[in-house]
């Protein structure tokens, strides 16, 4: 199959739609500090969904920490050439959905900012799950395409694990794969996707 012959889309959207420059540094600290303990390497929101399940009563806490510092974020956030264009596109050819480890209150901004809300059928964030399979099983089962007729594009290794594990094909945008996965296609941004699908 080529990247059009899917009747649904997935993508990720920092990083990969958009750029939102959070300070995950500043973040990890605050993270740190709530915890009462200093938060070691590895994936940042690995490390949030690991002290939310040890510790439940934290996740508003938690959470409305890490929206301040992507709120903040935002008025330097921008699209990734070619996004909207891609996403405009598309939209009219099949089923659109978005997951995203931001929360609900920058996503919603950052999406009307760019002006591409109005081109998902489906947004799953953190507050619906902090994880990314999980997330990916969610959207697909709204969106009701068959996995084999669904493609889901990220900007990292675990974005292929994932998607994998959900029963779907891959695009990596950005980097090139590891041994962790091989995904299905892999592009150097957005904007060669865009290019590929041949409008």
């Amino acid at each position: 199959m080529s990247v059009r012959d899917y009747s649904a889309y997935i993508f990720d959207l920092d990083g990969t739609l958009v750029t939102i420059p959070v300070d995950w540094t500043k973040v990890r600290e605050d993270l740190g500090k709530i915890a009462g303990a200093q938060i070691g390497d590895g994936p940042i929101f690995l490390k949030v969904e690991q002290l939310i399940a040890l510790r439940p009563s934290l996740r508003d806490t938690v959470f409305e920490m890490i929206d301040r510092h992507e709120l903040e974020a935002l008025g330097v956030a921008f699209p990734m050439e070619g996004a909207f264009e891609l996403l405009s596109h598309l939209s009219k050819e099949a089923k659109l959905g978005l997951v995203t480890m931001q929360g609900a209150a920058a996503c919603d901004r950052v999406l009307n900012k760019q002006r591409i809300a109005e081109f998902f059928d489906e947004i799953v964030t953190r507050e619906d799950s902090l994880d990314r399979t999980i997330q990916l099983r969610a959207a697909g089962r709204t969106l009701g395409a068959p996995l084999q007729e669904t493609l889901f594009t990220g900007d990292r290794m675990n974005d292929v694990i994932c998607g994998k594990r959900a029963g779907m094909r891959t695009v990596l945008v950005g980097k090139e794969p590891n041994s962790e996965a091989q995904p299905d296609f892999v592009f150097a941004n957005i904007s060669m996707l865009k290019d590929a699908l041949a409008f």
